[in-house]
This record gives structure tokens, sequence and C-alpha cells, in this order.
């Protein structure tokens, strides 16, 4: 095992580079501080004649809710924000800075302790409703496993496997600064699918969306769902993406097309559009973003889907669920998609014309096919599945459907374009970029054609203005010295190509530095320079990684299913079988 994965135990503390706030350390101190002080005020609160349970029992007397669920949502919720502030700050770290010289800075430190929360969540609930003797359909020797603990462990155990992966990815590919990378996807999506599993914790213990505690927790969980089905939009949100940008429409119809349906139906009128403010609120806020020196954006606002889904509600009704589901998906498509062009003509890489027809067609596969799942995922959660309930051969249909608006974007080619790059020094660290492209039209119908820097304290793109036949200018001046990384991006269909601009040497990877000068040269595949530290050698180490994502996401997708089939079926974690242990009273 590569010694940096121990390098950081004997190494002090630091505050990042320049002193950036990104590597700070006090925001884990303080997640940490409120995380032992809530521990501790509930044990006394709880007193039992088992201390195990004091923590359980206190949460039920105040929230009403199962010890066991509210002891696993406790961990797993927590959990998810611990890591989601590391993973976001990291990112935006490696886009301003590069590589860690160690393993165990802030934000990833922040990540580990998060991810090992959520893998603890379902332990500790099997545990207690073991403790508490709770009748549950699955049982492993002598464990009481309640169903909804099954997804939520695989997610979390295999979130924390990514960790590791990443460190021994990162060593063999590279800095690479995209959010994409196999072993972020690991954690990525192991992590932001838990609160939907987190959601079908509450659904398993019987706790609806009525009341105070009970209608909380189910928003918190429908909030948690929304913004998990987002965060993978955080390659755009960076502004520094490595893959199609088709791929960011297609996202946010997979995101709203299955939480927003699936929101629907288990909170009833209305609440979609204050999770989807919240959410808003949450985002534009800057909440979980890296913030200066690397603003992020929000990639959705998701008000016209909601807005679309409501009406259809309205209009068509929700009792034959496999009509609201399409009716819904073709609003995320029409009406939502609308909202979201509008907004994201703003984006780092902002949407325009070039993405037509397929950012429809393809979004319209993903809107229906995951509006179908969210659809069904809501008879189970709200219980209730409808006069004329989802078709098992339509849930099929639906995740082939998904698969299949996932593939689409996926191809990353290489066109044959030429450009000359010349620099108009305005001092000696900065320059006016210029490029004229052969053939000269080659840009025309780009999605995107950009030149930036990034990895010197922070980042910055700029859209690249024709000033005559192939001819091209970043207008303003770019940093191209220290550490700082340049490339002139092109992006049009399948194609996503670039010529570097400057690249500094890196002595740890025997490469030499592309210089700040004036060159022509062929456009290439942009990883050569985005992973430029790809050690060749090893592509059986990306093989075996690749194929972990499918079968975790194999595995991710049957457990959801079982345990919303159980738990829409009625094999939930039910009362105690027989005298539980009951709590003390306080004094």
């Amino acid at each position: 095992m590569p010694p940096r994965l121990f390098a950081a135990l004997d190494q002090p503390a630091v505050d990042g580079p320049a002193g950036s706030a990104l590597a700070a350390w006090w925001p884990l101190w303080a997640f940490g501080a409120v995380f032992a002080a809530l521990l501790v005020l509930l044990a006394v609160l709880g007193r039992h004649e088992r201390p195990l349970l004091a923590v359980p029992a206190a949460l039920e007397r105040v929230t009403g809710v199962p010890g066991w669920a509210a002891s696993t949502l406790l961990f797993s919720v927590y959990g998810l924000a611990v890591a989601g502030y590391g993973f976001y700050t990291d990112v935006a770290y490696h886009v301003a800075y590069g590589r860690d010289e160690v393993l165990f800075t802030a934000p990833h430190t922040a990540i580990f302790v998060g991810l090992c929360m959520i893998a603890a969540a379902p332990v500790v609930g099997i545990v207690v409703a073991t403790f508490e003797r709770r009748d549950t359909a699955l049982r492993l020797g002598g464990l009481r496993v309640p169903w909804s603990t099954v997804p939520l462990g695989v997610l979390g155990f295999a979130a924390l496997i990514g960790f590791p992966i990443d460190e021994l990815w990162h060593r063999q590919y590279g800095t690479d600064v995209t959010m994409w990378s196999p072993p972020h996807l690991i954690m990525i999506l192991g992590a932001s699918f838990s609160g939907l599993a987190s959601w079908l914790v509450l659904a398993d213990a019987g706790v609806r969306p009525r009341g105070g505690w009970g209608r909380g927790l189910h928003l918190v969980a429908a909030a948690l769902t929304l913004q998990g089905l987002s965060s993978v939009q955080g390659e755009f949100s960076f502004g520094v993406p490595q893959w199609q940008q088709l791929y960011h429409p297609v996202l946010v119809c997979l995101a709203a097309g299955l939480a927003l349906t699936l929101i629907r139906l288990v909170h009833g009128p209305f609440w979609s559009l204050g999770v989807v403010a919240v959410l808003l609120a949450f985002q534009t806020g800057d909440l979980f973003g890296g913030g200066d020196p690397v603003e992020t954006r929000a990639g959705a606002v998701y008000v016209g889907s909601a807005v679309a889904v409501e009406l259809v509600a309205r209009l068509a009704g929700t009792e034959r669920r496999l009509r609201f589901a399409l009716l819904s998906g073709l609003g995320v498509v029409t009406l939502g998609l609308a909202v979201e062009w509008a907004w994201n003509t703003g984006a780092h890489q902002p949407w325009t014309t070039a993405l037509l027809p397929e950012a429809v067609l393809v979004g319209a596969v993903a809107a229906l096919a995951a509006a179908v799942i969210g659809t069904g995922l809501g008879a189970a959660i709200s219980g209730d599945p409808g006069r004329r309930p989802i078709p098992v051969a339509a849930a099929g249909l639906a995740l082939a459907g998904v698969l299949v608006a996932l593939a689409i974007p996926a191809p990353r080619q290489v066109g044959d374009v030429t450009a000359a790059v010349t620099l108009d020094w305005v001092t000696e660290d900065h320059a006016v970029v210029h490029v004229e492209l052969d053939p000269p039209d080659a840009a025309e119908g780009a999605r995107w054609f950009t030149v930036g820097s990034w990895q010197w304290g922070g980042r910055t793109i700029r859209h690249l203005e024709q000033v005559g036949p192939g001819r091209y200018t970043s207008g303003e001046p770019l940093l191209l010295s220290g550490w700082a990384k340049s490339l002139v991006r092109l992006h049009r269909g399948a194609e996503m190509m670039a010529v570097a601009v400057r690249l500094p040497a890196d002595p740890e990877y025997g490469l030499e530095a592309v210089p700040a000068e004036d060159r022509t040269v062929p456009f290439v595949h942009e990883q050569q320079y985005l992973q430029r530290e790809a050690d060749d050698e090893l592509g059986w180490f990306s093989r075996v990684v690749y194929s972990l994502i499918v079968v975790l996401s194999a595995a991710w997708v049957a457990t959801l299913w079982l345990a919303a089939r159980a738990t829409g079926r009625g094999g939930r974690a039910t009362a105690a079988a027989g005298p539980a242990p009951q709590p003390q009273p306080t004094r």
C-alpha cells in the first residue's frame, strides 16, 4: 500500500496553501463538538437500565419515532452533512490547488468521518432493534434486521470503500479535478442515495408525514433525496467538467423526475414546492460550495418541474400511478427543462442551442423513466399503491431507460482541428490568449469553446470571443505562471478536445513543463492533459475499479428495490415482540 496513505499521521495540521479556508479544520471540530454534545444530552434525557438504549429511548420520547429508526437517522443524516461538507470543499481545494501533500487533510478527514457515520448508521439501527426486540421480517441469527437498514448499509460501506480507492486512483491517474472519477462516483453515489435509504427507514418504522416530528423528518428525507440526486451535477457546478455537457440537462431531468413525483405522493399538495425553495436557498447560499477562491453554482432550481408535477397531480390525479408518472415526466422535460434552460444561460458553461435537440430527446427518456421509478418508490414509502399501481414491467423498462439516458452522452471523441495559439503578455505573469482555428468554422455550433486557468490558488474561465473568421480571443488576461495549468478546450457534439497553453513541470511524475509560448498544434483528447500523470501500464487497475462500480450499482438498485418492496407490502419493523426494555423516567 502506498506510504502516502499514512504520511499524515505524523505531520502537523496546516491551514492549507496560503492559509486557504478550504483547508481549515475548525468546521470539522464544530461538527464533532455538536454531535458529541447532542449524544450527551440525549443520554441524560434517556436514562435507561441499559445504557446502550439511553440515546434511542430519548430520541423515541422526544420524536415519537421508534428508537432503532431514530438512532439510524441520527447517524446517517448527520454523517451525510459532514461528508457532504468535506466532499464539496475537497473538490474546490483540488480545483484551486491541485494535489494534496498528505492524505488526511481537513476535507478528506471530514469525508472519512462522515462516511464512517453513514456506514455505522445501519449497524446502530440493527443493534438497537435487536435489543428492543423488534419484530422484523428479516433475521440474521439473533439479530433483528429492519429491511431498510440493508440498502443503507450497502450504500454506506460502499462509499467508505471508495475513500482508499480514491487515494490509489489519484496516485496512478493524477490530480484530475473532475467529480466523476470512478472512486468519486462510488463515494458520491453511495452517500447521495443514503438520503433515499433513510427515507425508507422512516417508512419501515411506520412513521407517517403527519404532525410535527413525522412531517419534519419526512421533509428532511425529501430534501436529502433531491439534494443527493443533484450532487452529481457538481461536475458542472465547479466549472471544470470533463464530460459531455449533454449530461447536465439529462441529470437535471433524472433528479426532478424521480424526486418530485416521490415527494408529491408522500407529502401531498404543494410540499414539493417548499422542498425546492429550501434546497434552492441552500444551494445559492453557498453553504456547501467552495466559495472563494472557487465559485460554485447550483446546477438546477427545479421550480418549473415542481410546478409541472403539481399541475399534473391536480388535473389528472395520482391514483392511476403510471399515468401520473408519464404525465409528470412530460411536464419535467417541457416546463421544467424550459425553466432550467433559462437558469443555466448563466452557468459556468452556459446552455445554448448547441444542446438541441439532444437535450430534449435524451432528457425526455430520463424524465419519463425517473418519474416511473419515483412514483413506484412513492407508493412504497406512503404505503398507498394507488388504484392502479406501477406494473413491474414498467418499472423494469424505466430502469433500462435510465441506463440508456446515461449511456448516450458517455462517448468523448476528438475532431480534426488545429489551433494557432498566441499570447499577448500584459504583465510577466498574465497574458491575453488568442486562438486561430483551422478549419476556421471548427468552433461554430460548439457547446463550449473556452480557455481556462486553474490550480494556481483559484480558477478562471474565459469564453473565447470571435473577432474574425476562425479567430478568437480571451478578451481578458489569464494567469500563466507558478502552478497554474491552462488549456484551450473545444467541445462540439461528442468531441471534447484541448490544446495546452501552459502546464507546469511535475517532477514527482517525471513530467516536463509545457511553457507558455506561441504554438500551432492539433487538438488532442482532453484527458491527455487533464490526466497527464496517468500510468498506461496500470490500465488493469482502472478496469477493476470500473467493474466495481457496476457491481456496487447493481447491489444498490437490488437492495433499494427489495427494501421498498418489503416496506410497501407491510414487512415493516413493528412493535417490540414481547416485553421490551422500558426507559426509566428521568429525575
